[in-house]
Formats: C-alpha cells, sequence, structure tokens
C-alpha cells in the first residue's frame, strides 16, 4: 500500500470525517495541501465519491455483511467499495490493493475485506422507482431527507432539484479592498486555462491549482448562493448604516457587506468566542474593519434595542440546500434536528427584531431548502409581530410572498432562502 499515496491520504480524511465528524472541507484542503500534486486530483475523487455514495454504499455493507462494520473497518470498506464500484481499475488490482491496505493495518481483517470486496457486485439495488426507498439509494441521502423534500415540493420536484449538476470547483470572489473586480478577472482569464474556472455574477468557480496560485489577500473562498444573498440583503440599501450581523461566523457574509455598504459600521457576532476570533481573523486577511463579538443571539441585549438600520439573521439551520456541494453536510444530521433548530432560528429573529430601527430591514436567511425551516419561521414570526411586514425584493427568484429562493437546478448554486422585513 506505501505506492498508493491517494488512497491512504483519502482514507485518513474519511476517518476524520465519519468518525470524528470533521468538516469534510478543512480537513480535505489540509490533505491537498500536504499531498503530492500528482496525487492531489485522485485524492479529492475518492473523497468526495465516498461521501456523494455513503448512503448507498452503507446500503451495499448492509447486504454483505449482516453483523455490520464498525469504525476504522466500515471507513476503509467504504473506500474500497467505491474505488471498486466507480473508479476505472481492474477488479483484481482493486480488491489486491484493499486487502494489502487490510494487511497493513487492521490484523486479520484483510480476509473479511477480500471476501466483501468479491461479492460488491453481485448486490441487487432497487433505485429505479420513485417512492422513498428507491430515491434514498439513487440520490444517497438519508430517507428522512427524501421525505422532507417530497413532502415540500412533491416528487418531480424532489428529483430535479437532487440531479441538478452544479460545479464541485470552489467558488471565489475578489477582494475589492485590494484589488479591482476588472484586474481581477484578467489574471484569471489571462494566466490560466478555460478549463480551470468557470465564471459567474460574482467572481468565478475555480481548481484548487488556482487557489494555490493566487494572492490570498486579492480573493476570498465564498459560495456563489452567499454571495447572491448578500446581495439580496443590501437591496435599496446606501449611505452610512449601522449594521448587525448576528451569526456571522466565519464571517463572510458580514465582510462582503461591508463591501457593499463601505461607509457602514458592522458588528459580526457568533456566540463561541474560538469562532469570533475566526471573523477576526477573516477580517484581518480581508483588510476589514467589521467589529467581531462575542454574542448569544438568542438573549436579549438591551444596549443594541432599536439601534440598526439593516439586521442580518442568517440562522443554523441542516443545510440542506447544500446536498450537491457539500455531500456530508447531512450524514449526522436526523429528522428531530429541524424541530430542534426551528426553536433556535425562531428566537433568533423574535430577539433580533427588537434591535431594528423604524424602518429598518431584518434579514432572515438560511441555506435550507426545507419549508419548515423557511417559511414555517417567517409566517410564524409574522403572526407574533405585526410591525413587521415582509419587503418586497427586486429579484427573479422572489415568489408572489416576498420570500427569495435559491434552487441548484434553476440558479447553478446551492439552494438558499432569504427573506426581508421592514419594520414599520
Amino acid at each position: 500500500m506505501k505506492d498508493f499515496v491517494a488512497e491512504r491520504s483519502a482514507y485518513n480524511v474519511l476517518k476524520e470525517i465519519f468518525l470524528n465528524k470533521a468538516y469534510s472541507s478543512i480537513v480535505l484542503d489540509r490533505a491537498l495541501d500536504n499531498a503530492p500534486t500528482h496525487a492531489r486530483a485522485k485524492i479529492t475523487s475518492l473523497v468526495y465519491g465516498v461521501l456523494e455514495k455513503s448512503v448507498r454504499l452503507d446500503y451495499i455493507i448492509s447486504q454483505l455483511a449482516k453483523k455490520g462494520v464498525k469504525n476504522n473497518i466500515a471507513v476503509l470498506l467504504k473506500l474500497a467499495l467505491y474505488d471498486l464500484l466507480y473508479g476505472n481499475e481492474p477488479e483484481y488490482a482493486v480488491v489486491k490493493k484493499y486487502v494489502d491496505f487490510a494487511k497493513d493495518r487492521f490484523f486479520g481483517a484483510h480476509g473479511f475485506i477480500n471476501a466483501t470486496l468479491r461479492n460488491a457486485k453481485s448486490v441487487m439495488i432497487d433505485d429505479k422507482n420513485n417512492d422513498k426507498k428507491s430515491l434514498s439509494l439513487r440520490f444517497s441521502l438519508p430517507e428522512w431527507v427524501i421525505e422532507k423534500f417530497i413532502s415540500d415540493f412533491g416528487v418531480e420536484r424532489t428529483i430535479e432539484i437532487l440531479s441538478a449538476d452544479v460545479p464541485k470547483m470552489t467558488h471565489i470572489r475578489p477582494n475589492t479592498r485590494m484589488i479591482s473586480k476588472e484586474d481581477f478577472d484578467a489574471k484569471i482569464r489571462n494566466n490560466y486555462k478555460n478549463s480551470e474556472y468557470l465564471p459567474t455574477k460574482y467572481g468565478y468557480y475555480v481548481s484548487h491549482s488556482i487557489l494555490s496560485g493566487l494572492n490570498n489577500g486579492e480573493y476570498t473562498a465564498q459560495s456563489l448562493a452567499s454571495c447572491i444573498a448578500v446581495n439580496l440583503y443590501v437591496v435599496g440599501l446606501k449611505g452610512k448604516l449601522s449594521v448587525l450581523d448576528l451569526c456571522s461566523a466565519p464571517g463572510g457574509k458580514a465582510i462582503y457587506l461591508e463591501e457593499l455598504l463601505p461607509d457602514s459600521e458592522i458588528i459580526a457576532c457568533d456566540v463561541h468566542p474560538h469562532r469570533t476570533q475566526l471573523i477576526r481573523s477573516y477580517a484581518s486577511r480581508m483588510k476589514s474593519d467589521v467589529k467581531p463579538v462575542v454574542n448569544d443571539a438568542t438573549c436579549m441585549h438591551e444596549e443594541w434595542i432599536e439601534k440598526f438600520d439593516l439586521v442580518v439573521c442568517d440562522v443554523p439551520c441542516t443545510g440542506s440546500g447544500l446536498v450537491l456541494t457539500s455531500p456530508d453536510i447531512m450524514l449526522f444530521k436526523t429528522a428531530s434536528d429541524v424541530e430542534t433548530l426551528n426553536e433556535i432560528q425562531f428566537n433568533i429573529l423574535l430577539t433580533s427584531a427588537n434591535y431594528v430601527k423604524k424602518d429598518g430591514i431584518l434579514v432572515y436567511s438560511t441555506c435550507s431548502l426545507f419549508n419548515d425551516e423557511n417559511e414555517r419561521v417567517v409566517n410564524k414570526f409574522l403572526g407574533e409581530r405585526s410591525d413587521f411586514e415582509i419587503l418586497q425584493t427586486l429579484s427573479e427568484n422572489c415568489n408572489e410572498s416576498g420570500m427569495t429562493r435559491l434552487f441548484p437546478d434553476k440558479d447553478g448554486s446551492d439552494g438558499f432562502f432569504v427573506t426581508r422585513f421592514i419594520r414599520k
């Protein structure tokens, strides 16, 4: 196994994700930074491949190992099955590779790995129907997630959303404090091949090789959906405003808000001191004057009552809008998490409303597509606070109720939800 650098690195990344619930983007980026150039593409392919097929791979393992498989061996088996079923090497070569890996790492496990891999292609998977179980296997998502999508959008629309082809590259935008958009465009287009980037309205989807070649002060990684959302936040706003971002870490939206509203004073909050430090570090790299503050968004901060022109609540959520680009996002969540998050979301929105000046703007947003985290929370809030009403936003994604949704299949971005209120 000593020669298989990519497989060994992918295994270590996946072990961190599945066993320690680490963020895939963080551990994968760290692995890529330390990996030889020739191995980076395969490491990425293996890690994202296993995460994208995780539910499907779990099903295959359940059919082959009735007593179940745990911990390190389960991670290795998922990696091996993905390489066997979706890679382009001969079966005998893949089997030998992972049997040798098992001999090196796990005493006595190589026979089990050998037998399981040799029987893998015999497992029949019924994923052609449109029932909950079949769609779960087809899109490799937990059944409860499929059930929620179907409840909110119907079967046909669910299939359209989950079949979308969203770029898997990293989305970046220029830091206009350091470089003009025109100069940044020229730098990308003049120094890199067309196949390495994809332009968007606010920046570029780029390969990892471009990221390693850019000045990290001249750009920042920020999803296209996030960029669109922040631009929606500020529609019709200008001048010197007081802005409060209540769930800000790591700070991307607050720092972008400062670029779009350069004369404004912006406070960016998080409940955890170490995450507030992330905002501070991000602001330093971006030459931003955003002020980080430790604050629990569910608790009233008396000094802030009616002090802000714009209050942003980009609340904690399931992240169901990210299932196509962050395939591990739902792996450790359950249906009961939605109700728990609903309480937090509503409390944050209800508390934050007190900080808005008369005629000020309150924003509620999530990176979820579930109605329970979006329309349900908005309508409950309006039932509690008659002094607020939805502010219509000029956007092609804005529905007749004034709520804006982004969909992967229609917008080429992660799913997102934005609603703006005005305090009467």
